[in-house]
């Protein structure tokens, strides 16, 4: 058999099927070779082609070994043609099943990362409201607190008068007065003439200050309490009889200067009989002022800070 036959399918250039008799064979040929002579195509440069290649195919198909020969390999070539078919049938359902998991396995994946990423993040919302929370309750702490301090430290104001105007100001009158304590501020009251509010810090500062202060010998001042903690001295005042050494008085006096903080409610209470004490002192003194015709309290002396 010719090699070039063996790739063409002989039965299907002759238009009949496999199973056609040796009759029906040279009928096709004969009806083909009419269609395909050369003189019937002078413009087919490939009718001669055509032509010698029919004469080809009927010498195979008539020819009972040369067509049993051809026959065995048509078959086999469509065995191997239903196998590929089957195979590509195989193939093709293993790649669906292959990419059926892989995205079955993407899709639990994903929702696995995302049941994660849930608790996760349910954790921090609980952990930041946690913290929140703590640091909510520090702050209020730290307010309250603060508060409290405020309450404890509070602020003492004096009013302080003179008689002749211009003499005082808002300087010389915190240099006055600075001399008992921190003075928060100083105003000087324009609607009133020769009148000004002192504030301190410390209680005792304001006692010292109310108690000791007179100013200068050409124009005293007269120092009184704003509110209600100047009545507390005048209540302890009346409830103590015994003066004590000077010298331990200046000692508590500069300690407490030096701190500028009252922090507990017995030091209050010492501030109270303090300023007790220096107003006897004060008023004891007042009979040598009239002997000497002044009426200065040195701020000097051992005992004043």
């Amino acid at each position: 058999m010719d090699s070039e036959l063996k790739d063409l399918d002989l039965y299907g250039i002759l238009e009949i099927q496999q199973s056609a008799t040796e009759k029906e064979i040279k009928t096709a040929y004969r009806k083909k070779a009419l269609q395909c002579h050369p003189d019937k195509n002078p413009d087919n440069p490939k009718a001669a082609q055509l032509f010698l290649q029919l004469s080809k195919i009927l010498t195979v198909l008539t020819d009972t070994a040369a067509r049993l020969a051809y026959d065995k390999l048509v078959n086999a070539k469509i065995a191997a043609k239903l196998r590929e078919k089957e195979y590509d049938s195989k193939r093709k359902k293993l790649i669906d099943d292959l990419a059926r998991r892989e995205n079955e396995a993407l899709v639990n994946q994903k929702n696995t990362v995302e049941r994660n990423f849930e608790k996760e993040l349910e954790r921090l919302r609980k952990e930041s409201s946690s913290l929140l929370a703590k640091e909510r309750a520090r702050v209020n702490e730290l307010l309250r607190q603060q508060e409290t301090e405020k309450e404890k430290i509070g602020s003492f104001k004096l009013k302080v008068k003179w008689k002749e105007n211009g003499v005082y100001n808002k300087d010389n009158l915190t240099s006055l007065f600075s001399k008992y304590g921190d003075v928060i501020t100083v105003v000087v009251l324009e609607n009133k003439k020769c009148v000004a509010l002192v504030e301190y810090k410390s209680k005792t500062s304001a006692i010292n200050a109310k108690n000791l202060e007179v100013g200068y010998p050409n124009c005293p001042l007269i120092v009184s309490f704003l509110g209600d903690y100047g009545q507390d001295t005048k209540k302890s005042t009346a409830n103590h009889t015994s003066v004590p050494n000077p010298s331990t008085i200046f000692s508590t006096h500069q300690n407490s200067n030096d701190n500028h903080v009252e922090n507990t409610s017995s030091a209050q209470a010492f501030s109270d009989y303090e300023a007790m004490i220096l107003e006897r002192c004060r008023k004891a003194n007042k009979p040598q002022q009239e002997n000497s015709n002044s009426s200065k309290i040195n701020t000097q002396e051992p005992w004043v800070i």
